[in-house]
């Protein structure tokens, strides 16, 4: 879907009661965040940027390919050519769009939203994030590649000045670094529009990109929008459940105060203030947020503890989650939320101060804590933190065991080097792991085997190990005399017994067998179906296994 040429919408702001209490929840306007994955209700524009004065020149086009390009979070995260940063806004949002490109020739790009702010909605705020990347061609500072933030009243006709700024290429720009090709880049920020005080007024927020005015060097920027235009404070709601409460200010600024209502107690400096036990019902907060140097205005804003009467209940494993690190862990499954509170809305972040969502929960693939946030439909919430461990495969090798002689047998894990604690090992016949060993601590036959190694994570490794039994010398008597006198009267054959599946044939001279066996647990006493048979030479073979040599020689029956 392309972005509108040009459109007029209205919106209103869902309110929820609670008891005697009345809570206003501010829920974004329809696709702010981009998250139907298209450019509805957004007015994209391309133009050009004026080489004398760098005025930009700006028309309603829809949305146009690579200058206005949406991009869906999906695993693998794909970063940014010159900065090395995901272009994906790490706010955990489905979709974000990159502004411009890496082209040049005096390019210029915008999108645009249009809101209305209901008449009774005092408190409100739009947190966005964006990430620039430019050229620095070190011409004058008008003629430079910029990104523009701005934010303008409609209903006054004036721009906010506070919650609107403007980057232009430059080596001093505050938290821009250096790419390896000599390009400027700044990696995700994200920044609160403070709209309080603004209720009953169309407000427009515009990003814009252009390249420098002589057409040489390019500037673009990423850009999204949080699907959350709630009170600039979040977390004032106090459900029945909550033994304590956590008060979050608008993200993006460079320092935090927080008040009683009358200023007459300071309460804290961090972005979140933390209290225990509750505060009462009713009880006003203030926190003074002072913004970066360039990036808007110190202002102070208010909010109000309201009570619910519901229970949040959150759930999340208590131990360490485990697995291998070629198969990242999806957080978002219910398996790590299960036995919740049903209905809640989830988002996850990397600290507990809930100021860095995780880019692609789907897919983590790095060890470390986590945290859930669950949200239910009347504005309690709940934070809790998860382990979660990436495991590496099982350092071990595996290597050919010593030959030995039979009647010994070799066990397979002695062929494994490495530690071991904590590995299951299975054994097998084939390459591809379908024909079970069935006794591996005590292998006697040669052969090619193969070990497979799991851990706890699932992570498997597998090796393949050659065996070898040395064979025993099988020297058969050349003669005997099955005369009945105790001595020599039957064809003993010395360390027959380590091949109990042998077959022994013997022949006359005329090629007649006259003794064959499998295996020899009653030797040959001279005779052929009972009949005793003549003193001469006979021929023997023996097959001590399929994938040995048959032994072959002649024996002489004596009486």
């Amino acid at each position: 879907m392309q972005c509108k040429k040009g459109f007029k919408f209205s919106w209103l702001l869902l309110m929820s009661f609670i008891g005697c209490s009345t809570i206003l929840y501010a829920q974004c306007p329809p696709n702010i965040g981009f998250e139907n994955g298209n450019f509805d209700l957004w007015e994209c524009s391309i133009g050009t940027i004026n080489r004398s004065n760098g005025a930009i020149t700006l028309n309603a086009s829809g949305s146009v390919t690579g200058r206005h390009t949406l991009l869906q979070n999906n695993p693998p995260a794909i970063n940014d050519r010159y900065g090395g940063f995901p272009i994906n806004c790490p706010n955990g949002s489905g979709y974000s769009i990159q502004l411009g490109n890496s082209s040049t020739g005096s390019q210029a790009e915008q999108v645009s939203y249009l809101i209305n702010i209901p008449a009774n909605e005092n408190n409100y705020s739009i947190i966005y994030n964006y990430a620039v990347v430019f050229q620095n061609p070190s011409h004058a500072e008008w003629e430079q590649p910029k990104f523009t933030a701005n934010v303008y009243d409609v209903t006054d006709n004036k721009y906010i000045d506070c919650s609107s700024f403007s980057y232009a290429a430059s080596a001093s720009l505050p938290g821009f670094k250096m790419s390896d090709d000599s390009v400027f880049y700044k990696p995700w920020t994200p920044v609160t529009i403070k709209l309080s005080g603004y209720a009953g007024h169309r407000i427009r927020i515009e990003f814009t990109t252009n390249d420098c005015t002589r057409g040489g060097h390019f500037g673009y920027a990423y850009v999204d929008v949080n699907q959350n235009c709630s009170s600039p404070i979040s977390g004032n709601t106090q459900c029945a459940s909550d033994s304590s409460q956590t008060l979050v200010a608008p993200f993006g600024f460079g320092a935090y105060r927080w008040f009683n209502d009358n200023f007459t107690q300071g309460l804290g400096l961090q972005q979140t203030l933390t209290m225990a036990p509750v505060p009462l019902p009713g009880t006003v907060f203030a926190v003074e947020i002072t913004p970066f140097s360039g990036q808007g205005c110190t202002d102070t804003v208010y909010t109000t503890i309201v009570y619910s009467g519901e229970k949040l209940t959150l759930k999340v494993p208590t131990n360490t989650i485990q697995a291998c690190i070629s198969s990242p862990i999806d957080i978002t499954t219910p398996f790590f939320t299960s036995g919740s509170s049903p209905n809640l809305e989830f988002t996850y972040y990397t600290d507990l101060t809930q100021n860095n969502y995780v880019g692609t929960p789907k897919s983590i693939n790095a060890t470390g804590i986590y945290y859930i946030k669950a949200v239910n439909s009347v504005g309690c919430t709940a934070i809790k933190p998860i382990s979660l461990e990436l495991v590496n495969y099982p350092d071990i090798t595996a290597f050919d065991p010593i030959p030995v002689p039979r009647p010994e047998t070799i066990d397979l894990l002695s062929a494994i080097k490495g530690i071991t604690t904590n590995l299951t090992f299975t054994y097998w016949k084939d390459s591809l792991l379908t024909q079970a060993l069935p006794n591996p601590r005590a292998i006697d036959q040669n052969g090619r085997y193969f070990i497979k190694a799991t851990n706890q994570a699932g992570c498997i490794v597998s090796f393949g190990v050659n065996v070898v039994i040395a064979e025993v010398e099988i020297t058969p008597p050349n003669a005997f005399s099955p005369n009945n006198d105790g001595i020599h009267d039957q064809w003993m054959i010395e360390k027959i017994e380590y091949y109990p599946e042998c077959v022994i044939e013997i022949y006359n001279r005329l090629g007649q067998m006259v003794f064959n066996s499998i295996g020899y647990n009653k030797p040959w006493d001279g005779k052929f179906n009972g009949i005793d048979q003549p003193v001469a030479t006979y021929y023997y073979i023996i097959k001590r296994r399929s994938n040995l040599k048959p032994l072959g020689g002649s024996i002489t029956l004596i009486r």
